[in-house]
């Protein structure tokens, strides 16, 4: 299936990038400000819209606005160049999926990837975030108790030391997803948490948590994914935007993904409510890709 999808960008060398890149990938149109793309939406359908946010007839957010107003359907995601957080409230009371950074260089095989698994629905797995030309699955995970995440985090800690020289804080990162998973994510009937913080835990089947670990020649990557479900697109958004206006500093609600965001390169937050939520943290090789972060939380 060949989707349409429409780059608004007020920059005409960004324009001609973006469609000399993703034109032979997708049904590709290009608009230089609000006004052109809103009449083509008029008169086109498209599958997708990609928005710069600053531009001076219309901003990308009042844009996007009118998009989701007049054509719901349509998915939507911001470009910028500026800091990713000072729009986590406007992506809260949207239905912008992802905000993507005008990093230098640009990485088009990222954005792709974001891109396709917003058309297509198909986001799960770590795999799917590799570079098919040299991605390995070096390790899966079937983690059943408290004592097994421990066991699991130092073996892919200790690939990690082995393959690569820049480690960052992956200890750190898997500490604080793998604690998601396993003590908030299961709740009783009544929604509470099941399981006491750092407690020693024996996992219902129901309630494994599944990691993967894998690489390819730009980065490394580690997925958790947990099969309660609990998490949604606004109760991610809401627990990040406390922890970035610094509403969350005395609790722990919302800290481990704001902490995996702070320390690990790329985090994505992949979610089919009430079946499966997977965290997925990359860390590139060699600072590749440095400056602001994007902000990717998929829901189907």
């Amino acid at each position: 299936m060949s989707y349409r999808v429409m780059f608004v960008d007020d920059e005409d060398y960004i324009r001609s990038m973006l469609s000399a890149y993703f034109g032979d990938k997708f049904d590709t149109v290009t608009a230089g400000g609000a006004g052109e793309a809103l009449d083509l939406l008029e008169r086109e359908a498209f599958d997708l819209v990609v928005s710069d946010i600053n531009m001076p007839e219309m901003n990308g957010p009042s844009f996007l606005r009118e998009v989701h107003r007049n054509h719901p359907k349509v998915r939507t995601a911001l470009l910028t160049s500026s800091n990713i957080d000072e729009y986590v409230d406007f992506v809260r009371g949207s239905a912008v999926c992802s905000v993507i950074p005008k990093a230098i260089p640009f990485n088009f095989a990222e954005v792709e990837r974001i891109i396709t698994g917003l058309l297509t629905g198909e986001i799960f797995g770590l795999a799917r975030y590799l570079r098919p030309e040299d991605g390995v699955t070096a390790g899966a995970y079937c983690i059943k108790s408290s004592a097994e995440s421990h066991t699991v985090r130092d073996k892919i800690v200790e690939e990690v030391e082995g393959k690569f020289s820049n480690v960052g804080d992956i200890r750190l990162v898997l500490d604080e997803i793998l604690t998601n998973a396993i003590y908030h994510a299961p709740t009783r009937e009544d929604g509470s948490e099941k399981y006491a913080l750092f407690s020693e835990v024996t996992l219902e089947p129901s309630e494994y948590v599944y990691v993967e670990f894998g690489y390819d020649s730009d980065k490394y990557g580690v997925a958790v994914l947990d099969k309660c479900g609990g998490l949604t697109r606004e109760t991610v958004l809401s627990k990040m935007e406390r922890q970035i206006k610094g509403e969350g500093d005395m609790d722990d609600s919302g800290r481990g993904l704001h902490m995996c965001r702070l320390f690990a390169d790329r985090l994505i937050v992949n979610i089919e409510r009430g079946k499966r939520t997977e965290v997925i943290v990359f860390n590139y090789l060699n600072g590749k890709y440095s400056g602001y972060k994007p902000l990717y939380i998929n829901e189907i």
